[in-house]
């Protein structure tokens, strides 16, 4: 039976007041808690349940940690679909009066798989690559309310994130739709400057058409056509037409 939290009175944690990372050994996918600010937990009841709420996808976990007083550094994840899972640290009173009251909560991010440094560049800036089962697609987007968006590529492709950020065929013809699918939720929002990817999204398509705001709350036709312009001026800066043609038909290069 699913228990809904009741969220009166919670208090604001920090990210930095934990630390969150998954670990993986034979058989099983692990997901460690340790404290980093002790002092921010100060005055929860010793019986609190401490638990990290995973979703990724359409997919929900909830991972148990035990009571506050004797806690637990390890929980097993069950779901192993799971590549970059949104996640989000809750304290819940579980006294007899006040059972499933949050106590408090951190806010939601993305929580990366461990990486070689050779890995890293496939994760940094607004926009994140990370390889997953997406069969029989070859991609999939996924656009969060709390953090940047992701790629997911076919985990089969030899490095594939890098494949996704390299190859002519998928930064010509994949590339210019994820622009559209981001921009068109960008707009959907009725205050995307409170958001802070979407902020940074908005700050790079500055960059990159300078002068040119995007219509928040104007028409849709208004909406589109910045959005076809966005992607005219991207595809034109990154010479994403050329790029894929030197590869489908060199011959016609000079």
């Amino acid at each position: 039976m699913r228990r809904r939290i009741r969220l009166t009175g919670r208090r604001q944690l920090s990210r930095s007041s934990v630390e969150l990372k998954i670990a993986e050994v034979p058989g099983k996918r692990l997901l460690t808690l340790g404290i980093a600010e002790q002092r921010s937990f100060q005055g929860f009841p010793p019986d609190a349940r401490v638990t990290v709420r995973l979703y990724e996808n359409k997919l929900v976990e909830i991972a148990d940690f035990g009571n506050l007083g004797s806690l637990n550094a390890v929980a097993e994840i069950q779901n192993k679909s799971f590549v970059a899972p949104s996640v989000q640290l809750r304290v819940a009173a579980t006294s007899e009066n006040n059972r499933s009251l949050l106590l408090g909560s951190t806010d939601s991010w993305t929580l990366q798989p461990e990486k070689s440094n050779s890995q890293n560049k496939n994760t940094d800036g607004i926009l994140l690559f990370l390889p997953a089962r997406t069969a029989p697609r070859v991609w999939s987007l996924d656009i969060r309310d709390d953090d940047y968006p992701v790629v997911y590529v076919d985990e089969r492709i030899p490095d594939p994130a890098t494949w996704a950020r390299t190859d002519a065929a998928f930064t010509g013809c994949a590339l210019p739709a994820i622009l559209l699918q981001i921009f068109e939720d960008i707009f959907d929002q009725s205050n995307p400057h409170d958001i802070e990817w979407m902020q940074d999204w908005i700050k790079w398509a500055g960059i990159l058409m300078p002068g040119k705001k995007p219509p928040l709350g104007e028409s849709r036709a208004d909406r589109r056509k910045w959005v076809d312009d966005l992607v005219d001026t991207f595809a034109q800066r990154h010479q994403l037409a050329d790029r894929l043609l030197k590869v489908l038909a060199p011959e016609n290069q000079q």
